[in-house]
This record gives C-alpha cells, structure tokens and sequence, in this order.
C-alpha cells in the first residue's frame, strides 16, 4: 500500500476560474505561469485514480480500491504499472460523474495526468508522455504546450478555451495549468493550478449509489 504521503495533492485554483470552490485554495501567483514553459490540460470530469504496484486505489489511497466503475482501468492498465518507485495518477470517466462524454473504448475510460517518483517527485510532463506511450495507456488531452508572454494573455487563452468542447464531446470540466518540467511534492502548489467551467458541481459520493457505465465503442 502507498504510503498517505503520495496522496494527489489538492490543486489550486486559478485566480480567475469561473468558479472556485468554496474554502478551496487561490494561487497566490499566477506570473509563476509567466515566460517558462508550462502545459494546459483539459481536466476531466471522472475519479482520481492511482495506480501502483499493478493496483488501483481511489483518491484516499488508504485501501486498494474495489469500486465497480474502475473495472477498465484495471482490465486494461493497473498491470502495466509494476515498478515499485513509480505512482501513475489519473482521471478515471468510466463511471458517469456530472458530464457525460461521447464513447469511447474500454481503454480509453482512464487518461493519465501525473507521474511520481519514489521520493514524491513529480516528473516533467515528457516524461509522463513517454512512460503511457511505451505502455499505451492515454494521456489527458493536451490544450497547449509553450510560454505565456503574460497574465493577461494566460487569462484571455484559458477563458476562450473553457468556452468550447471537451476534446471527448460534451461540455469542458475545465482546465489544468502545470509547469512544464518536473518538480518537487513540496514545490506542487506553486506548479500546478485549475481553472473549471462557471457552476461547476464539486461531485461528492451521491453519483456512486445509482453509478452507470459511460458510452462504450466496440469497434
């Protein structure tokens, strides 16, 4: 079992989200974004999934998780991630949460987002890319890669691009904003914020008592 310590993080919230939760932390410095190399994500709309030692756990990883609704992940990818120093994190959509994606394959339910080391570090987005891509496990779509001249410009691309679809139909969860490179567990709050779509529902656990599976394509 992971140690608590390797836990996913609590993102925070980009200053000019449309919504932010209530309670929920603020980045306090969006330059920090600003003339370096950063990428934009969409963030899904799913279960936050770890998936280490060929094992699954939920957001808590205190327990492997049995939960029915990640039952793809496991079919299709917990077994490709063996090494003990490696935590691979990701958004599971295979259960329905408040948006309801366009089908997709059995293996396209999980779309992985972070990868950690042993000591909690986590690595560069290329090396996330290059880890799935050698496992064919997909990756959360990828909205743009590069260097914001500014914040203003930084606030202008996001705002335009929660306005359009999820790169898997339906309406866009949001966004997820991370510095390029990698970075250390203690560094994360200052690498990595989201920005979600105006009257976004934070889903807690009512979804799970009448759960259905998500579209599935056979071909």
């Amino acid at each position: 079992m992971p140690p608590r310590s390797l836990k996913y993080p609590r993102t925070p919230y980009w200053p000019y989200s449309p919504t932010i939760g209530r309670g929920d932390t603020v980045h306090p410095d969006p330059e920090r974004f600003v003339g370096r190399p950063v990428v934009v994500t969409e963030k899904l709309d799913g279960s936050n999934v770890l998936i280490h030692r060929g094992k699954v756990y939920g957001r808590s990883v205190t327990d492997e998780a049995a939960n029915k609704w990640l039952a793809m992940v496991k079919k299709h990818h917990a077994w490709k991630v063996t090494e003990p120093d490696v935590y691979l994190y990701g958004e599971d959509i295979y259960g329905v949460h408040s948006i309801e994606y366009g089908a997709v394959k059995e293996m396209e339910t999980f779309y992985a987002f972070a990868l950690r080391d042993g000591k909690g570090d986590f690595g560069s987005m290329t090396a996330l890319e290059r880890f799935a891509a050698e496992r064919s496990i997909p990756v959360v779509p990828v909205i743009f890669r590069g260097v914001f001249a500014s914040v203003a410009e930084m606030r202008v691309f996001l705002e335009r691009e929660q306005a359009q679809r999820s790169v898997l139909g339906g309406e866009r969860e949001g966004m997820v904003v991370r510095n390029a490179k990698g970075f250390p567990a203690a560094e994360f709050a200052r690498n990595v914020c989201k920005s979600v779509r105006r009257d976004h529902v934070q889903t807690d656990q009512h979804w799970t008592r009448n759960w259905r599976p998500c579209a599935l394509r056979r071909d």
